[in-house]
């Protein structure tokens, strides 16, 4: 805002809310801040809000305490479900949206069908905060990260993934031993039983396939692809009670079926930084504005 006060034409920022560029000009106008940040916090995800929900342009018209949404492409449409049910994105809690400066109450919103494809929105209500607050974000590097990826359908292997892969882990470990100066870290998800989540039960019928992605986690590329390469050897031919063939315990997608996938970070910092003052903001965010 300040930079549009400032006679900005062209702005340049580095990592900023999501909302900021569709309620900045709506709020200098004038319009209620409570729904200029909705009508953003929606228009930020274009026609994700929609029926059937995707990345075509969104137009809002903004009259006031109230604002209407439509999708730009005809086969989508802004229903009051669809568009309430957007409030869950990313927050917390679905009748308030966090912003720096503040928060929009949205308990009292309302969600009206103009049409079979528009909807009229109302009711959001803003509450300035004391002093504003700063996400701050930050990564570390882990490594180098290479990948294996298999599919197993042999429903003995997969009864036995869980001590099968347990067993790798040892194996390699004595093969590649880790450096306590250069340690390595090997791991596995088990796509069809729990390599999306943790299930806390185990399923009620094995699935008829499963896809195995192992990824090793090493100081540089050359560890993490020998403790990748000697893992996928294992588990290609590892025994297990009741097995049936020695040919392979593994079907490859792709060849080789290691993968260097670069650098690894993670995140060490995500917090929310309450400032002592709104001065505070000017300090961590310099605005320089130059003619061109």
């Amino acid at each position: 805002a300040k930079a549009l006060e400032g006679g900005a034409d062209v702005i340049l920022a580095g990592r900023a809310c999501d909302t900021a560029p569709f309620a900045v000009v709506p709020v200098l106008l004038g319009y209620p801040k409570g729904p200029a940040v909705h009508m953003a916090k929606i228009l930020e995800c274009t026609s994700l809000c929609c029926e059937p929900g995707g990345r075509d342009a969104m137009l809002a018209t903004l009259t006031g305490d109230a604002f209407m949404l439509e999708s730009m492409n005809p086969n989508r449409a802004a229903t009051p479900t669809s568009v309430a049910a957007h409030a869950l994105y990313e927050q917390a809690a679905p009748a308030c949206v966090y912003e720096p400066e503040g928060h929009v109450d949205l308990s009292a919103a309302r969600y009206e069908a103009l049409d079979d494809r528009r909807v009229t929105l109302s009711g959001a209500l803003w509450h300035e905060a004391t002093t504003p607050s700063v996400k701050i974000e930050g990564a570390r590097f882990l490594g180098h990260r290479v990948v294996m990826m298999a599919g197993v359908a042999d429903p003995g292997v997969i009864a036995n993934s869980e001590e099968i892969l347990n067993g790798v882990k040892t194996v390699v470990a004595d093969l590649v031993p880790p450096d306590p100066d250069a340690p390595w870290h090997l791991s596995f998800r088990r796509y069809g039983i729990d390599g999306v989540l943790d299930w806390p039960i185990p399923p009620v019928a094995d699935p008829r396939e499963i896809f195995i992605l192992g990824e090793c986690i090493a100081n540089d590329a050359e560890t993490a692809r020998a403790v990748a390469s000697a893992a996928r050897q294992h588990i290609l031919h590892w025994g297990f009670e009741g097995r049936l063939c020695t040919g392979g315990n593994l079907a490859f997608p792709i060849t080789p079926p290691e993968l260097d996938a670069g650098p690894a970070y993670a995140f060490s910092l995500y917090h929310i930084m309450q400032l002592n003052s709104w001065e505070a903001l000017d300090v961590l965010f310099p605005i320089t504005i130059h003619d061109i």
